[in-house]
């Protein structure tokens, strides 16, 4: 049964692996047997979590706002080794704002990270999985808030919304080529982007609402990402896994 969640002789893309979650997740399939290549557009940091990860680790600098830019990145990672798990992690939520103050340039740039460099991000991998007559497996990190409307956090919302019906999409759309499209939708997690927000008044109110009574850490993203990448998942497709401690239910 153990053998189910090996990754061993795999290679594992990560988009925005220099950090948080996604750092967590490149580490957990580093462990799992995979090597993985890591993305970011920060360079400097990109480099500094690569060698954090070890030999098994290798970055690759990528905007994920510009197609152009992720198909190199992409055609580069395989160069190097035929990809076989895809985990679309890069985003980002810098607006915190009521709906009538977001600009076009707010809704443009969380947009573009989210929903359109995810969407050319697995269709760059998918069709090089097709090429070869690849197996596949493509997961998506999505959020609560795509289910849930979550006040002041609109267009990260919309996007992730956006990200869960593409993921249904996309996982219909490939089935047949035998490359599984599934996503995670982490709920409040504890990472360098939340740390404020969770150690104010608001943050405390947000914890005591979670039944399991914590946060969430990158390393319980991870280990469903594991499930997902590994012959464990080998009949899930088009699915959904919840990693928010039970705040749903209320």
């Amino acid at each position: 049964m153990q053998d189910m969640f090996s990754l061993e002789g795999r290679t594992a893309l990560v988009t925005g692996g220099s950090r948080g979650i996604g750092f967590s997740i490149a580490q957990a399939f580093i462990a799992a047997g995979a090597r993985v290549v890591i993305t970011a557009r920060g360079e400097e940091q990109l480099q500094a979590a690569a060698r954090e990860l070890g030999v098994n680790a290798i970055a690759r600098r990528c905007d994920n706002t510009d197609p152009t830019d992720i198909a190199r990145a992409v055609e580069s990672a395989w160069e190097l080794a035929p990809i076989d798990i895809l985990v679309n992690n890069a985003g980002i939520s810098p607006y915190y704002k009521r709906a009538e103050y977001v600009t076009v340039a707010d809704w443009d740039s969380v947009i573009d990270v989210n929903l359109r460099g995810s969407f050319f991000c697995a269709t760059e991998v998918a069709k090089r999985m097709f090429e070869s007559g690849r197996a596949g497996s493509i997961i998506n990190i999505s959020s609560v808030g795509g289910s849930t409307p979550l006040e002041r956090l609109n267009v990260y919302g919309v996007s992730k919304a956006g990200l869960d019906h593409m993921t249904r999409i996309l996982a219909l759309e490939w089935a047949d080529r035998n490359v599984r499209v599934n996503g995670i939708a982490p709920g409040w997690t504890e990472t360098d982007f939340t740390g404020d927000l969770f150690a104010s008044r608001w943050g405390e109110k947000l914890r005591a609402d979670i039944p399991l009574g914590r946060l969430a850490t990158s390393s319980d993203i991870a280990g469903a990402a594991v499930y997902l990448a590994s012959d464990a998942s080998s009949y899930v497709t088009g699915s959904l896994i919840v990693v928010d401690g039970g705040r749903g239910l209320r």
